[in-house]
Parts: structure tokens; sequence; C-alpha cells
């Protein structure tokens, strides 16, 4: 099959978030895109979540994870659609409503700690430079103002954070976890003393994989992210401008 990108204008296609297509057919879809065998053993392997729908003679493909945005497969499956589709009408591009699966976020969560009435999602890496700038000028602020829960994301080109993850999950309660992630966010090296017993070892890779998928369900793509309680990012300029 020949690779195709095209932009196209079209008024009037609108989106239902209702109905997506089963694994099987989903896969079949991928497979006609060229050099498709990555993302294919990608969604197979959860590393990242793919939702089709067919609507107005389109297959929307929704890809959220490591991965995410969306693209268009006409219904005569002869052409993929690459980039931004414009409803006329409403002036605006045509953005894929994500479904989200909250258990797979609750789940996820590694601690919760701060004491406001308004709750947050922070994904956050402990060995991350804007994490630990997060922490030093709002950490404080926050904790007052929200309920957070938190949601590790040692990221793999971090060389410790890793161990630095595993060192908060060894933590004996929220409180023991929230304060080794801050003291660690703040300069502390205590991880580097730490070494997980065989049961711990299994019970932190069992929560690593929750947060992975977690991260996964909520399309982070990087840290410091936050999400307000409906699971709508909250941008950091918003963040740092809160008073």
């Amino acid at each position: 099959m020949k690779k195709f990108t095209i932009s196209l204008l079209l008024g009037g296609l609108l989106f239902a978030a209702d109905k997506y297509l089963p694994k099987k057919d989903v896969i079949s879809l991928l497979k006609l895109l060229p050099d498709s065998s990555k993302i294919i053993n990608d969604y197979k392997n959860g590393k990242v979540n793919i939702y089709v729908e067919k609507k107005d003679g389109f297959y929307i493909v929704m890809l959220k994870g490591e991965r995410r945005g969306q693209f268009f497969i006409s219904a005569d499956k002869k052409y993929a659609i690459f980039g931004s589709i414009l409803d006329l009408k409403k002036r605006k591009p045509i953005i894929g409503n994500f479904p989200i699966n909250k258990d797979i976020i609750e789940k996820g969560v590694a601690f919760t700690y701060g004491s406001g009435k308004k709750t947050i999602y922070l994904v956050t890496d402990p060995q991350c430079p804007y994490c630990r700038l997060l922490e030093n000028k709002k950490g404080d602020e926050l904790a007052k103002k929200y309920t957070i829960k938190v949601i590790l994301y040692p990221l793999p080109f971090h060389q410790y954070a890793k161990p630095m993850t595993e060192y908060i999950l060894a933590g004996k309660d929220n409180i023991d976890k929230a304060a080794r992630l801050r003291r660690i966010l703040r300069g502390s090296n205590e991880w580097k003393n730490f070494k997980p017993t065989p049961q711990q070892k299994e019970e932190i890779e069992k929560k690593m994989e929750q947060m992975q998928k977690a991260v996964v369900e909520l399309g982070a793509r990087g840290t410091p992210t936050i999400y307000d309680s409906n699971f709508k990012q909250i941008s950091l300029r918003k963040i740092y401008e809160e008073k």
C-alpha cells in the first residue's frame, strides 16, 4: 500500500465516543499502514492504547500512551489522513474524546498526600529536574491547596529514577512515601542505601506495572504532568501562576 499524508478540510464531521472497534479489527486496520509492526506490538503489549470509531466515512484512530494523537483512515481503506480535519461550521479541528478507565488510574496511584478540598493527579519522576523545580517552588502551596494523588513515572533515560522510585514505594504508609518523594526532590540521597527484600521487590514491581498502566491511560508523555479530578490536564503555567 502506498503511504498517503493528506490534510483535509471537512464540514459536519462529528465525534462520538460511545462505540469502538474490537481489538482484532483495530489490528487489521493498523496492518494497512506501512511500517506498522512496532505500533502493533506496542498495542498488544499495552504500551499504547488505541481506540477506533467508524464515523461519517472515516475510521477515527486515537492513540494514547507513549504515543498520543489521532489520525483517520477512509471507510474504503484506501487512504490514511494524518494531520487535522477542520469542522468548518465550528471552525475548530476535530479532537477525539479519549475514553478514560478510572479504575486503571486509581490502581496506579502510589500514594496520596495534601490537605486541600480539590483533588489533582500528579505524574512525577523523582530524578526529573522539572519535577524538582515544581516541588521547590510550589510544593508546599500545592499540598495545602490540593489533595494530591501521586503516580510515579521513572523515565528510562534517568539513571537513578527507578531505584529512587523503589525506595519511595517501600515507605510504610502515605505519609512516609510522600515524605520520601519530597525529600528526594529537594536533593536527598537517602535512597542510595536502600536494598529491597524479595517480598518488597515483588510488591514494588506489581505497583510499578500498575503505575505504568495509569500513565498510559492518562496519556502522560513527560513529567511533571498534572490532571484535575476529571483527568483533564492542567497546564504547568497555570499551576505556577496560582496564588
